[in-house]
C-alpha cells in the first residue's frame, strides 16, 4: 500500500463518496443536448462601440456648452477655475472611456483562453478511461473542499 495515503484519506474516500467503480456502474450516458449556435455577433456587440462613442460625444458637447455659458456669466477672476474644472471634466469621460474599452478588451481576451482551455480538457477527457476520470474528479473534488 502506498505509504501517502493516511487512514484519514481512506476514511474521506468511504464516507464522502461512493468508490469510482461504483458510481460509473450506477450512472447511465446522458443524451447529448442540442445547443443553439451562437451568432458570431449579436446586435447589442456591434451597437455598443458606437453608442459608447456618442456618450462621450454628448458628454463633451455639453461640458463644452457649460463651460461656455459659464464663462460669460462670471467675473473675470473666476473664469480659471471654470477653465479648470471643464478640463478636469474632460479628462474623467475620456479616461473612463478608455478604461472601459481596456477592460473590455481583457475580458474577451479572457474568455477566449478560457474556451481554448475548455475545448481541450474536453478532448482529454474524452480519451481517459472512465474509471480514472471518476478517481480524477473526486481528487479534484477534495482539493476543491479543502481549500
Amino acid at each position: 500500500m502506498n505509504s501517502l495515503i493516511t487512514d484519514t484519506d481512506i476514511r474521506e474516500r468511504l464516507l464522502e463518496r461512493p468508490p469510482a467503480a461504483l458510481r460509473l456502474q450506477a450512472e447511465r450516458p446522458q443524451p447529448k443536448k442540442r445547443t443553439q449556435a451562437r451568432p458570431e455577433h449579436s446586435v447589442l456587440e456591434a451597437i455598443a462601440p458606437s453608442g459608447a462613442i456618442i456618450v462621450v460625444g454628448l458628454g463633451l458637447a455639453f461640458v463644452f456648452v457649460i463651460t461656455l455659458v459659464s464663462l460669460g456669466t462670471v467675473p473675470d477672476e473666476q473664469k480659471a477655475a471654470i477653465v479648470t474644472a471643464a478640463f478636469t471634466v474632460l479628462g474623467t469621460i475620456v479616461g473612463a472611456y478608455f478604461g472601459v474599452r481596456v477592460g473590455a478588451a481583457g475580458k474577451g481576451a479572457a474568455e477566449k483562453a478560457r474556451d481554448a482551455e475548455t475545448i481541450k480538457v474536453q478532448e482529454l477527457t474524452a480519451r481517459v478511461d472512465p474509471l480514472t476520470a471518476v478517481t480524477a474528479l473526486d481528487n479534484a473534488h477534495r482539493r476543491i473542499d479543502r481549500s
